[in-house]
């Protein structure tokens, strides 16, 4: 009998397709492993779900649980200004929403490409703690600003989780105990700061490869042994704007492999990102699509008044 992994995602309707194209690289990185994925939502689009739905029958060693949120009553929202989410919170809801025979999962972000084996990370021995987790690039500066005597503080995008012991600690009440406390004085990455916040350094450090960050156009970058690649940051490798590299072949070589395949890079709508996609197309010589964004943007500042 195959090993069978328990997985999570919490996600909103705008987030449908890409946690289909996270799963779609989970499943043909892990052919001989029963992926048994358990999604938590506020809603989704109907062609989303349909096509979802869809992958069950396509993927022999993939089921798909659906759980859908209908109160949010108990729970503080603490939604800082930027591209995150009510729905960073859903991560939250596993321990109580599923049934209680699912003492362990593996919880993703919908903006990850898994390109490996996941086996060792979900045998990862938590050493009787609640979670594993790899620590962030920026702790410092966020252990300062929460105020951790412990020094360590992780992302939350690869999450390997003890549902019993979540579930006997409370942690869910917990966490949204320390947010109603806190409120928006110090919270910058939301769920991510209660779970750092409440635990305080208590959890099991996950080796880089299984959250390894990069971010656009920086020297955040994924290795060749990194098993999960996670695409933190306001732009996605479904931006158009997102610039050429390594790890945006690597996103779209997923989403060519999954249902949404007809998937089109997404334009932005600000003066920023009219730059960023501006300097992408000069960069790739095509000077005259990359003129008629610059043009845009002198038009928006000038009002239009020259032109």
């Amino acid at each position: 009998m195959p090993e069978q992994i328990h997985l999570g995602f919490g996600i909103d309707k705008n987030f449908g397709k890409f946690a289909g194209i996270t799963i779609t690289s989970l499943v043909h990185n892990n052919m001989y492993t029963d992926l048994v994925v358990h999604i938590v939502y506020d809603e989704l689009l109907l062609e989303d779900m349909e096509k979802l739905q869809q992958m069950e029958v396509l993927y022999r060693n993939l089921t798909l649980n659906f759980y859908q949120i209908t109160s949010t009553e108990g729970m503080t929202f603490v939604v800082p200004k930027g591209h995150i989410t009510q729905a960073m919170y859903y991560r939250y809801l596993f321990a109580d929403m599923l049934p209680p025979e699912i003492t362990k999962i593996i919880y993703m972000d919908a903006d990850i490409i898994c390109k490996g084996d996941i086996l060792p990370l979900w045998q990862t021995d938590l050493q009787g703690k609640i979670l594993g987790a790899v620590r962030d690039w920026g702790e410092a500066k966020s252990c300062d600003r929460i105020g951790l005597k412990n020094g360590r503080y992780f992302n939350s995008g690869v999450l390997l989780l003890d549902l019993t012991k979540w579930r006997q600690q409370k942690l869910t009440q917990q966490l949204f105990q320390w947010l109603e406390a806190v409120g928006d004085t110090k919270i910058l990455w939301g769920d991510q700061d209660a779970l750092n916040g409440v635990l305080d350094g208590s959890f099991v450090e996950l080796p880089k490869k299984y959250n390894c960050i990069v971010i656009n156009n920086t020297v955040l970058k994924a290795a060749a042994e990194d098993v999960i690649v996670h695409y933190i940051d306001y732009v996605k490798p479904w931006h158009i704007y997102y610039y050429d590299s390594d790890e945006k072949k690597l996103y779209w070589q997923y989403v060519k492999k999954s249902l949404w395949s007809d998937l089109q890079p997404l334009d932005g709508n600000t003066v920023e990102t009219a730059l960023l996609t501006a300097r992408l197309l000069h960069n790739r010589g095509e000077y005259q699509k990359a003129a008629s964004y610059y043009e845009a943007v002198l038009k928006y500042l000038l009002g239009d008044k020259y032109f």
